[in-house]
């Protein structure tokens, strides 16, 4: 009896026992399953809030890309219609430029076209025409050569103007004619006709009657020819520089005279010491033409010790001559010369100081002084 009550109270128990456990464990697993889901909750809450912050940090980045953007567009759209502007304000600046400019070139031109209007309202043709032989009168280290570079006429135009005068010397103080314009002031002779003048010079007659107004020559005046040819008119005029003497016939070899060492004792330029002058240094540039003397036949064409680049031409009666210090030789041994010919090109080679022709006349081999012979 007693353990049939032993035995229900156990099964009591155990039941009580396992009923108690049962809810514990339901309880417990309940609440864990709760913290679970909080905590899931809570995950997804996490991320749903940093989904959102994310998103409204890209919403942020977007406007703000979109605001620089828009300012950029802004800025880009502005500077467009500055350049725009700009651009037109140039435009605009350089059509008036342009027509500031024509208009300056229409009055340049409208008032020089009323100057020579003007000009030729109040003038004649000899106004026009200045057609003047000059004076001049020559200075120290002048040379016909200078003066035609300076005066722009042809050395030929101002020998021809200058017929009566020794041109082969230049002496200071001494007065000569140049002519204003290209051409020469010709005395009318008797028995010319502007046919033959025309033939003569080669100048139009039609030419010849405009520049001097005339109609009519008449004998002992001086009309002006244009750019005439004067080479035969020239050649006419050589005996005129050559002097004649009892010791022979001789003209100077350069066509401007002009001495810088004379003949006789005199101190070398180089040497720096007194020596016999054998000869006479006459002013000559570079390049000037040299002629000879005298007609021969030339005996040395070639370079000689201190005379440098040598012409020697052997002439009658025991003479001859010598050329000395040249750049260019132009004829050769055994050539026979006549005078006044074109033999060379005056230099500075051998032993001088500068540029010049060095001039000898000998007779039997004997030095002469060529003072006594040339024309100065």
């Amino acid at each position: 009896m007693k353990k049939g009550k032993k035995l229900v109270i156990g099964i009591l128990v155990f039941l009580v026992t396992s009923i108690f456990y049962r809810e514990f464990t339901l309880k417990n697993n309940e609440a864990k399953n709760n913290e679970v889901i909080e905590n899931k909750e809570t995950e997804k809450n996490g991320e749903v809030a940093e989904t959102e912050t994310l998103a409204i940090e890209k919403v942020e980045v977007t406007e703000k890309k979109v605001g620089e953007k828009i300012v950029s567009t802004q800025e880009n759209s502005t500077k467009v219609i500055e350049e725009k502007v700009t651009q037109n304000l140039a435009e605009e600046s350089t059509l008036e430029d342009l027509e500031l400019e024509n208009k300056i070139a229409k009055e340049w031109d409208d008032q020089e076209g009323q100057e020579l209007a003007d000009l030729d309202s109040s003038i004649d043709l000899e106004e026009k025409i200045v057609l003047e032989n000059m004076e001049y009168v020559i200075k120290k280290g002048d040379t016909i050569s200078d003066l035609s570079k300076e005066y722009k006429i042809k050395t030929d135009y101002i020998y021809a103007n200058n017929i009566d005068k020794n041109l082969r010397v230049l002496q200071i103080g001494k007065k000569i004619n140049i002519p204003t314009e290209p051409g020469i002031f010709y005395s009318i002779k008797k028995g010319d006709t502007f046919e033959g003048l025309s033939k003569r010079f080669e100048v139009d007659v039609k030419t010849i009657k405009e520049d001097n107004e005339i109609d009519r020559l008449l004998v002992g005046a001086k009309i002006f020819l244009r750019e005439p040819k004067v080479s035969r008119y020239l050649s006419s005029f050589k005996q005129e520089y050559v002097k004649k003497t009892n010791l022979g016939t001789f003209s100077n070899p350069l066509m401007a005279m002009s001495l810088t060492s004379s003949f006789g004792s005199r101190k070398h330029p180089v040497l720096k010491k007194v020596l016999n002058h054998a000869g006479v240094d006459l002013k000559a540039k570079t390049g000037t033409k040299v002629v000879s003397a005298r007609e021969g036949v030339v005996s040395f064409a070639g370079r000689a010790s201190g005379y440098g680049k040598l012409i020697i031409i052997k002439h009658s009666d025991g003479y001859e001559t010598r050329y000395a210090h040249l750049s260019q030789i132009d004829v050769k041994k055994g050539q026979k010369i006549s005078q006044n010919q074109h033999i060379a090109l005056s230099g500075a080679t051998g032993r001088v100081s500068g540029p010049h022709l060095h001039f000898e006349i000998r007779k039997n081999g004997k030095i002469e002084n060529p003072l006594t012979y040339l024309k100065f």
